[in-house]
């Protein structure tokens, strides 16, 4: 009997707590990874799945793919995409992210909405379905989570942010023929961003999933010329730094960046963002 992919998906399902429901959300994007996923006090295009409202200086529909191998594991291979429309002062996002093979998959797919009260705040609100399919006979089980967040701009060049991911609560089954339930995380971000030149960001964030320990998050990006960025980040709780690089041609940006955990390893990822017009 091959017993290699029932210790992968067990050796899947232990990791899953560090890798993923700690940050309480499917991370994306190429710029946030080369952050450290200090992320809640951007305007990107990836605010649709960090914070929602982050979408609003989005001006153009815009179109992006995202990808990471988490620890080097194919079975932790996350993917990704959004679309973002801006409309009659508003912006509206889809997105969906996901992982997982024939024997355990799990994703989350949604829709934000994001607008803005005067030059300075923004609000943004997201309502997704995350799922997960079991392939032992458990079948397929999900639930609706929902996601509040505020961008607030004091000053010219500073952010600063909060979000809550699942505010209700929500949970979803486990297996039905154990008996028990698995609580979706609920976690409240909040963090600001500081713009010091053209050339020059610094990011900073606090989260804390009600279960877990507070993490905190840094990261800078530098961007020597108008084609090129170079960002660099850290995280605790586990403490990770990260690396990334972005490029732009045109209408097309590229950033690719990698996280290391100093005990499962490497985490590299790429994502793709096309502005259409």
């Amino acid at each position: 009997m091959n017993h290699f992919p029932a210790f992968n998906l067990w050796s899947m399902l232990l990791i899953l707590p560090i890798s993923l429901f700690g940050s309480g959300k499917f991370s994306s994007g190429g710029r946030a990874a080369g952050l450290g996923n200090a992320s809640v006090a951007l305007y990107d295009t990836w605010s649709v799945s960090h914070n929602q409202a982050g979408m609003m200086r989005t001006g153009s529909v815009t179109a992006a793919l995202y990808t990471e191998n988490r620890f080097l594991l194919p079975e932790l291979s996350l993917a990704g995409f959004a679309v973002i429309l801006p409309f009659s002062g508003s912006v509206l996002g889809v997105s969906f992210s996901g992982f997982g093979n024939s024997l355990y998959r799990e994703g989350k797919t949604g829709v934000a909405y994001a607008r803005s009260f005067g030059e300075r705040l923004s609000t943004g609100l997201k309502i997704s379905y995350h799922f997960a399919s079991i392939a032992d006979g458990s079948g397929h089980h999900g639930t609706a989570v929902a996601e509040l967040g505020v961008v607030y701009e004091p000053v010219p060049g500073l952010l600063v942010a909060s979000h809550v991911f699942n505010p209700t609560m929500a949970g979803r089954p486990d297996c039905p023929h154990s008996g028990s339930f698995i609580n979706v995380p609920t976690v409240i971000r909040t963090g600001f961003s500081y713009r010091f030149s053209d050339n020059v960001l610094l990011s900073v964030e606090a989260g804390k999933d009600i279960r877990l320990p507070p993490v905190f998050r840094a990261g800078v990006e530098y961007a020597p010329g108008e084609a090129i960025v170079m960002r660099t980040g850290v995280s605790t709780n586990p403490f990770q730094n990260a690396f990334g690089i972005g490029f732009r041609r045109g209408r097309l940006q590229i950033d690719i960046a990698t996280a290391y955990h100093y005990t499962l390893g490497y985490s590299p990822c790429v994502a793709m963002t096309y502005t259409l017009h």
